[in-house]
């Protein structure tokens, strides 16, 4: 049952970065990368903390612990600013299945860092889900396009946040582990947050406050960052991290399906059959 509630919770951490991700790429169309991702951390930050102090317990921290926290942490917000970045300059087909492939960086990470073994069924529903998610993240044939006429802007970017994710979530089961789910998003957000600020102020960005439908999208992406981050720590102590992270990484197929319905963006055959994968592996990482 354990483990039942542990996928249940990635599905919620999936379902809310994938709201997240559609929302926050409409408001840095409006106000660039640099506002959105202060105001968004920012906002994500209140709920951490009010949804802390109910839980709140000073762990114990040893050195190790803290070169933990500090190098997920670290390397997570990395990933965020190049993500931001990358939606910004670059083409989206391209962009986004290179950032979802973190999973691939994690799951391998999880299996020498704690060595997860994996039944038959659970590793052939972990790669339905990456292929899934490669697939349901990207148009094929615009990724050809960008590919061929060298107009891959945003590549770059992407691989960043892709190396730089996959290295934070493999580590953030130590922490939970250690601390417990909640006080480890506290800890991780507080010192991401401080981080993020010291990054805008050394690069001199202008952060104002942007009119109030695009805070608003913002503040709602911010918030359900917040929560994916919560279900996905606490998902971590009934289940592997190979098995949770491909889950989550299956996010930007929500993204796709809201863009199809609300922006009336096509979806190519490539992504529905992606979007088909990444049911299919989450069928049988359930029934493992």
């Amino acid at each position: 049952m354990a483990a039942d509630f542990g996928i249940f919770l990635a599905v919620t951490a999936m379902l809310s970065w994938g709201f997240a991700d559609f929302l926050a790429k409409k408001a840095i169309d409006k106000v660039g990368y640099k506002t959105s991702i202060v105001l968004n951390q920012a906002v994500s930050l209140v709920p951490t903390l009010i949804f802390a102090s109910f839980f709140f317990k000073m762990p114990s921290f040893s050195a190790e612990l803290i070169l933990i926290i500090v190098v997920s942490g670290l390397s997570g917000i990395i990933g965020y600013i190049f993500l931001f970045r990358g939606f910004q300059r670059g083409n989206l087909s391209v962009v986004a299945p290179i950032t979802a492939s973190w999973s691939v960086i994690t799951v391998l990470l999880a299996t020498v860092l704690f060595g997860e073994a994996l039944t038959v069924v659970q590793i052939a529903g972990i790669a339905a889900t990456l292929v899934g998610v490669f697939l349901a993240s990207t148009n094929l044939a615009d990724l050809k396009h960008s590919i061929t006429h060298r107009r891959s802007a945003g590549a770059t970017e992407g691989i960043i946040a892709m190396v730089a994710w996959g290295i934070s979530y493999a580590l953030i089961k130590t922490v939970t582990s250690a601390i417990g789910p909640v006080m480890a998003l506290l800890f991780l957000k507080i010192f991401a947050v401080g981080i993020l600020f010291s990054w805008a102020g050394a690069t001199k960005a202008k952060i104002s406050l942007p009119a109030k439908y695009i805070f608003t999208l913002i503040a709602a992406a911010g918030f359900l960052d917040f929560l994916a981050f919560i279900a996905f720590n606490v998902s971590l102590g009934s289940q592997f991290v190979s098995v949770v992270t491909p889950i989550v990484a299956a996010a930007p197929a929500v993204t796709i399906v809201l863009a199809y319905f609300f922006l009336k963006e096509r979806v190519s055959n490539s992504q529905k059959l992606g979007i088909i994968a990444i049911l299919f592996g989450l069928i049988l990482i359930s029934l493992a």
